[in-house]
């Protein structure tokens, strides 16, 4: 019965580890992305964030109801 208890605990210590960083990223503002507009794929990004393909430099990423927007990092 006192395993089944300190296995219980450990459980909940490991979830509240994993919510309480994961609540730690989401408020962190900072970020390195410099947004530059609209996209649908990554391509679009490349003129727009100064770059030649294939960079990896470029993303083309969700931002809520905004759509697609350019991130250059």
């Amino acid at each position: 019965m006192m395993s089944s208890k300190s296995h219980f605990v450990a459980l909940l210590l490991i979830i509240f580890l994993i919510v309480n960083v994961q609540s730690t990223r989401i408020m962190d503002d900072s970020s390195d992305c410099v947004f530059k507009g609209p996209c649908q794929r990554r391509s679009d990004c490349y003129e727009r964030c100064g770059l030649k393909p294939p960079s990896r430099a470029a993303l083309c990423q969700p931002m809520g109801l905004q759509g697609r927007v350019c991130c250059c990092l």
